[in-house]
């Protein structure tokens, strides 16, 4: 009985982090290519002003989206792709719009579902400066392609 319930909860375990190989537009013979089927979000982000590093999850769900503060950062934030989420498809985009009040802070990125040009998982904000920074989803990881910090 023991084998089965550790089996059980094995395949529910590897169900949970399946990933997604699909594109969102046909690729097939007569499919739509054409952009229609195309979907865009906005997902805003609520940083509090109490804590040192927020830590926020994030599932993007659609061709396109854009993770926002709903205000200026006020010190300093961890956001994570979720591991679990499986409404990613390749070739999706997240992009990052996040602008700094006054002080310091930094941006981090935490988990294990992507990839950043730099070695270090954070960037350094100064005071009343923005950043950019754009991901795509290549089936297992969000691979970092851009990043523009205001100078």
């Amino acid at each position: 009985m023991k084998k089965i319930i550790i089996f059980l909860f094995a395949i529910c375990g590897l169900a949970a982090t399946a990933q997604v190989t699909t594109t969102r537009f046909a690729a097939t013979r007569f499919g739509d290519n054409t952009g229609r089927t195309l979907t865009y979000a906005i997902i805003t982000t609520t940083d509090a002003t109490s804590a040192t590093l927020d830590t926020i999850t994030i599932a993007p769900n659609a061709w396109e989206t854009i993770v926002r503060p709903s205000a200026n950062l006020a010190d300093s934030v961890c956001y994570k792709f979720s591991s679990t989420s499986t409404s990613q498809r390749v070739g999706d985009i997240c992009t990052f719009m996040i602008s700094k009040g006054t002080g310091a802070g930094r941006v981090k990125f935490g988990g294990s579902v992507y990839i950043l040009s730099t070695a270090s998982a954070a960037v350094a904000l100064a005071a009343n400066k923005s950043l950019i920074m754009r991901f795509r989803w290549n089936g297992s990881k969000w691979i970092e392609e851009s990043r523009v910090v205001q100078p």
